[in-house]
């Protein structure tokens, strides 16, 4: 550039990308360069744990191990929005396909195991038969003047799901274990 023309910032991104480089092997003293590296700094991420379950979907779904232990990172900027961050938060993996279109074979589902009072329409992931078996499950509440249920948002994708569930039940109780917040899974 024979020093006609200055190598800013954008011109040392536009020259690293062409080189397939880091903009910092061209040039390291632009104030543009620190203030990137400081908005990329992992304080401004939050770690939650993704665990070795399965969160049933469709029918027949069993707490078996599903996806290896890992975590996902998060900008505590946006679990602050929501009102999450420095909640109890997991992520387990959706099993079938009664949920969808909301929830998909194998996507992950952030959910806040602090928040377990039940609001009408909001999915929660779910404990069937008490602790002695467990079951875990992803449902929409249904709060009626009867009582509150569960429900699939894909009923004929599970044949153990087609009609709602009643939370209070002698066979088969039902644990609200936490709510919903984030669903992450692939673009058709």
């Amino acid at each position: 550039m024979n020093g006609i023309i200055a190598l800013n910032y954008r011109a040392v991104l536009w020259f690293a990308k062409q080189l397939g480089c880091e903009d910092t092997e061209i040039r390291t003293d632009l104030p543009e360069q620190q203030f990137a590296a400081a908005s990329s700094n992992d304080d401004d991420y939050a770690d939650i744990v993704g665990y070795s379950q399965a969160a049933g979907l469709g029918n027949g779904a069993e707490a078996v191990e599903y996806a290896e232990t890992h975590s996902l990172k998060f900008k505590k900027t946006s679990l602050r929005r929501r009102g999450i961050f420095g909640r109890n938060l997991a992520i387990y993996y959706g099993k079938g396909d009664s949920m969808e279109p909301t929830i998909k074979d194998g996507d992950a589902i952030l959910f806040d195991t602090s928040d377990t009072r039940i609001l009408d329409g909001v999915l929660y992931v779910i404990q069937v038969d008490g602790y002695a078996n467990p079951e875990f499950y992803v449902k929409r509440a249904l709060v009626l003047d009867g009582g509150v249920y569960f429900q699939s948002d894909n009923p004929r994708g599970d044949h153990q799901w087609q009609k709602p569930k009643p939370k209070v039940s002698e066979r088969h109780p039902i644990t609200v274990i936490g709510r919903v917040h984030w669903i992450g899974g692939w673009a058709d």
